[in-house]
């Protein structure tokens, strides 16, 4: 039980103000956007999907088992929820540290640029337009593509957890600081 109170009194805590919910919260929802993403690509490869006849009248529809447009509007949902997080993510991230290693922006932009691969892909795939409908004729390899561009972010994610960073000095009133007697 002691320990548990030491824990608690430990400094190097965050301060758990308003600005460290609303980080939480929104590191959450981006995660639960790419759970709610990833894993429909996930089913959809590995379990709902089958082999389309050679008929070309196999449509979207059909593809997802009657429900594309509920489909449709979770990639929409997950898209806004990991943009809007995300972003706002960087920002905070960008405003609480000083420096990073010079692999962090790196990093960053390999990232990002997977992530709008993935949710274009996600789009297309779940759209009801004519180049939705080519893109469905490789459904099987476009989700395979997706899942391999997701695991590469997951990578990408962990690494720049791991990457050094300095924080900003905590904002306050100055420090006053006496002048340097010229005698000494």
């Amino acid at each position: 039980m002691l320990n548990h109170v030491l824990l608690l009194a430990d400094q190097t805590l965050p301060p758990m103000d308003g600005a460290y919910w609303l980080m939480l919260a929104s590191r959450v929802l981006h995660i639960l956007g790419a759970i709610i993403l990833v894993g429909g690509i996930f089913y959809v490869r590995m379990i709902a999907h089958r082999d389309p006849p050679a008929s070309p009248s196999r449509t979207a529809d059909v593809l997802f088992s009657g429900n594309r447009a509920k489909w449709a509007m979770w990639v929409g949902i997950a898209t806004l929820l990991l943009v809007a997080t995300g972003l706002f993510n960087y920002v905070m991230f960008m405003r609480t540290f000083d420096r990073f290693a010079g692999t962090y922006h790196m990093l960053f932009g390999i990232k990002f640029l997977l992530g709008l691969a993935v949710l274009f892909i996600a789009a297309v795939l779940a759209g009801r337009s004519a180049a939705a409908d080519c893109f469905r004729q490789n459904l099987r390899c476009w989700l395979s593509l997706v899942l391999l561009l997701s695991l590469a972010i997951v990578v990408l994610a962990a690494m720049m957890r791991t990457v050094p960073h300095v924080p900003k000095p905590a904002a306050g009133p100055p420090a006053l600081i006496a002048p340097m007697n010229a005698d000494n």
